[in-house]
């Protein structure tokens, strides 16, 4: 009789778990910064700080405020990235004097690999590591994606899914710097 109680009772407790889990899921908040920034409404960039792939020490997103910074969420075994990664660099380096700031964040990688893709596509702007913290606020859904953050920390169009072409960079980067 205890037996059966004990196996009832621990029936009940993984069944509460189970739905509590669903319910979790179900009514889990996804990130509406792509629906806004499509719908030209200039959210506020979710600010982060992070340890730095590319040398010692963090970066903080509120550290690079008053500048443009265009943020691109990548990996390095992201076929789609490596497609990009030289565009990025180029464009980084040529907008620079201008006051725009780009800034790799780094998804789920190991250091060393992080390390090797920088150096094979001779990417200077800041890498931070991320294990997909920011992936939620940001509602960042695949491998690359890029956002552009006014002077004033607000994300505006475009938001580019997929990899990002020099022209594209450039959109967004006149489109920021004229807010």
């Amino acid at each position: 009789m205890v037996r059966r109680v004990a196996q009832g009772s621990a029936v009940a407790l993984v069944l509460g778990l189970l739905a509590l889990l669903v319910w979790k899921v179900a009514h889990q908040q996804t990130s509406k910064l792509p629906e806004q920034v499509a719908q030209d409404e200039k959210p506020l960039a979710p600010l982060w700080t992070r340890k730095r792939v590319d040398t010692s020490g963090t970066l903080s997103l509120a550290s690079l405020r008053g500048k443009v910074v265009v943020v691109n969420f990548w990996q390095s075994y992201c076929a789609p990235c490596t497609q990009e990664a030289r565009t990025l660099a180029q464009t980084a380096r040529r907008w620079a004097p201008k006051g725009v700031v780009f800034v790799g964040i780094d998804e789920q990688d190991l250091r060393s690999a992080a390390l090797k893709f920088v150096h094979r596509f001779g990417i200077t702007y800041p890498i931070v590591a991320d294990d997909l913290a920011l992936t939620g606020p940001y509602g960042v859904t695949g491998y690359p994606e890029t956002f552009f953050i006014d002077r004033h920390g607000r994300v505006v169009p475009p938001h580019i899914v997929g990899p990002a072409t020099a022209k594209t960079l450039a959109e967004g980067i006149e489109r920021a710097l004229a807010e």
